[in-house]
C-alpha cells in the first residue's frame, strides 16, 4: 500500500480553505437572511446562524466590526450583511465572516413570538402572583424531555450527584417537529395529576424554528392551568420561549434547572456541620456565662450573709412600729382630752337643762296649786258626796240621806233633814 498518496484531514481542510480564499466571488458577498441561534461571546464576538426558508449558514462577526453596530442583534431579526466566505479549519465547516450588517425589520417568527408574548402578558399569564413555589427538598420530580437527549441526561446526572434521594421519572416527549406541542400538552396534562413535587420541561438549544413548539399558545395555556409547579429549561442561556415566561421558574439551561431543583447534599452537610459548630459554640458560651453568673452568686455578700437581706427591713419595720405607736399614743391622748371636754360640756348642758326644767316644774306646781279645790275649801267651802259621787244640786239628795262632807282638812258624815 502506497501511504504517500494519503493525506491528513488537516491537509484536506487547508486545501479547501485555500480554494475558498482564492475565489474572488467569495471575498465580498452581499447576503440577506434572518438571524437565529444568536450567541454573543463575552469577548464581544457575535455567533449566529443566517437563514431563509430553504437553507441556513453559520456566521461570525468579530468584535472589531460588531462594536460599530447601531442596533442590538436579536433572534428573528432580518438583516442585510456584507461578508466573506471561508472555512474554519479545525471542523471543516464553512461560514460567513461578517464585516457589516444592516437591520431590515423583524423576522416573521419573531413578530409572532412578540405578539403572543404581549397577548398572554396582558391576560396575566406571566404575573408573579400566579407563580407557584418550588419545594426545596423534592421527593419525586417528573421530567418531560426527549428520551435520549443530552439535556435530560445532564439534568439526571447533576440531580443525582447533588441529591440522590430524589426519584426522577422521565416522560419522553417530542421536542421539535410539526405539532410536537400537541403530544407535549397531552403528556403534561397526564403528569399533572400524578402528584409529583414539580415538573421540569427541558431540551437543548437550537434555532427559533427548533424551539417553536415551546412558543405555541395552547402549550402556554396548559402550563398555566397545571396545579403542579413547573420549571422551564428550554434551550441555552440566550434562548427565550413563551414556555419560559408562563412557567413558575425559568432556568437558562438543563444543568441550571438541575441545580435549582435539587439541594446540594455537600452544601447541606457543610451547612449542617456549621450549624453544629455554631450550636456547640453557643451552648459553651451559654454555659460559660451562666457558670460565671452562678459563681458570682455563690460568692455574693448577700448569699453568704442572708441576714443582710432583711436586717435593714427589720430596722425599718421597728422604726415604723415605733412611729405607729407614737401616733396612736398622741391620737389616744387627743381623743381622751376631747372626750373630757365633751363630758364637761355635756354636764353643763344637762345642768342647764335640769335647772330650766325645775323652774318650769315649779311654775306649773304653783299654777296647779292655785287651781286646787283644797285652796278653795280653805276659804270655808266644802264638798258633799253621796256614795262617792259629788252632789251638785239639792235635788240630788233626799231627806234622811247620809252624805259625806269634805272639808279642806278632813271628812265628816251628816244626815239630811
Amino acid at each position: 500500500m502506497d501511504i504517500q498518496k494519503y493525506i491528513s484531514v488537516q491537509t484536506l481542510n487547508k486545501y479547501i480553505k485555500a480554494k475558498f480564499d482564492q475565489d474572488a466571488s467569495l471575498r465580498n458577498v452581499y447576503i440577506t437572511g434572518e438571524i437565529s441561534n444568536f450567541r454573543p461571546h463575552p469577548s464581544g464576538h457575535l455567533y449566529f446562524t443566517l437563514k431563509d426558508d430553504h437553507a441556513r449558514v453559520s456566521a461570525i462577526m468579530f468584535y472589531s466590526n460588531a462594536r460599530k453596530l447601531s442596533f442590538q442583534v436579536e433572534n428573528g431579526m432580518k438583516v442585510y450583511i456584507r461578508a466573506y466566505v471561508s472555512v474554519y479549519e479545525p471542523s471543516g465547516d464553512y461560514q460567513l465572516y461578517v464585516q457589516s450588517m444592516e437591520q431590515d425589520g423583524l423576522g416573521k417568527l419573531y413578530v409572532e413570538f412578540e405578539n403572543l408574548k404581549k397577548k398572554l402578558s396582558q391576560e396575566g399569564l406571566f404575573d408573579a402572583q400566579h407563580k407557584k413555589s418550588i419545594p426545596p427538598f423534592p421527593k419525586a420530580i417528573a421530567v418531560l424531555s426527549a428520551k435520549n437527549g443530552d439535556a435530560v441526561q445532564d439534568f439526571i446526572k447533576i440531580s443525582h450527584d447533588r441529591f440522590p434521594f430524589t426519584r426522577i421519572v422521565l416522560f419522553p416527549i417530542p421536542v421539535q417537529g410539526k405539532n410536537a406541542y400537541l403530544k407535549i400538552i397531552q403528556t403534561l396534562s397526564q403528569v399533572d395529576s400524578l402528584g409529583f413535587d414539580f415538573i421540569v420541561i427541558t431540551r437543548g438549544g437550537g434555532t427559533i424554528e427548533d424551539l417553536w413548539n415551546f412558543n405555541e399558545e395552547a402549550l402556554a395555556r396548559q402550563i398555566y392551568a397545571c396545579q403542579t409547579p413547573i420549571i422551564s429549561a428550554v434551550g441555552h442561556e440566550m434562548d427565550f420561549t413563551i414556555c419560559d415566561f408562563v412557567s413558575d421558574v425559568r432556568c437558562a439551561t438543563p444543568s441550571e434547572a438541575a441545580m435549582f431543583a435539587t439541594p446540594d447534599q455537600k452544601e447541606l452537610k457543610k451547612h449542617l456541620y456549621e450549624l453544629q459548630q455554631q450550636l456547640t459554640y453557643r451552648m459553651k458560651q451559654y454555659l460559660h456565662i451562666h457558670q460565671q453568673k452562678l459563681d458570682r452568686l455563690k460568692n455574693s455578700y448577700f448569699l453568704n450573709t442572708p441576714e443582710a437581706l432583711y436586717s435593714q427591713e427589720i430596722l425599718r419595720l421597728t422604726h415604723l412600729k415605733d412611729q405607729l405607736f407614737y401616733h396612736f399614743k398622741v391620737l389616744d391622748l387627743k381623743v381622751y382630752q376631747q372626750l373630757l371636754e365633751y363630758q364637761k360640756l355635756l354636764k353643763q348642758k344637762m345642768d342647764q337643762k335640769i335647772q330650766q326644767q325645775n323652774y318650769k316644774t315649779q311654775q306649773l306646781i304653783v299654777q296647779l296649786d292655785a287651781l286646787s279645790p283644797l285652796k278653795v275649801m280653805q276659804r270655808g267651802y266644802t264638798l258633799i258626796k253621796k256614795d262617792q259621787k259629788l252632789m251638785k244640786s239639792k235635788n240630788d239628795v233626799q231627806t234622811n240621806d247620809i252624805v259625806d262632807i269634805q272639808f279642806y282638812d278632813g271628812v265628816r258624815k251628816a244626815q239630811i233633814k
